[in-house]
């Protein structure tokens, strides 16, 4: 459990707030910002264009945010969001192959976890202002049918 908790869910969700970043850099964002976790920063990560925020709730969830000058397109929204799970999909793909040669229990529950972050995050859901990465895409292509 403590490593699960210490080592896969944070370095996980990292993978999956690269993968929402990747996109915003491809859309050309002017700054981006990561949080992983909820509670007091306790560590601040300062790159050009780029912020990496950790709070000392490290297990929990993240997010990032981007902008930029102009607004995103529909059609970036939807690659930005969908990188984010897309990532953790490529690490199940890859834990799944080493764990074929390597039946090692760390290897399972790492692809695990990633296998449940991306799911979690393909369900289209809402509660209260926090939407899931599946929502922010299904509400895209409905207001991209409806114009």
């Amino acid at each position: 459990m403590l490593y699960l908790i210490v080592f896969v869910a944070p370095i996980s969700n990292l993978i999956h707030e690269i993968g929402h970043t990747v996109g915003a850099k491809i859309a050309k964002a002017s700054n981006i910002l990561i949080s992983i976790g909820r509670g007091k920063r306790i560590i601040k990560i300062v790159f050009p264009k780029l912020e990496v925020h950790v709070g000392l709730l490290f297990f929990t969830a993240g997010v990032t945010e981007s902008t930029r000058e102009k607004d995103y397109t529909s059609f970036e929204k939807l690659y930005i969001t969908f990188l984010g799970p897309f990532f953790n999909a490529i690490i199940v793909v890859i834990f799944f192959g080493i764990y074929q040669f390597t039946s090692n229990e760390f290897i399972l529950v790492f692809m695990l976890y990633n296998s449940w972050l991306f799911l979690m995050n393909c369900v289209p859901f809402k509660i209260k202002e926090q939407e899931s990465d599946g929502f922010i895409m299904l509400k895209e292509i409905i207001a991209k049918r409806t114009k």
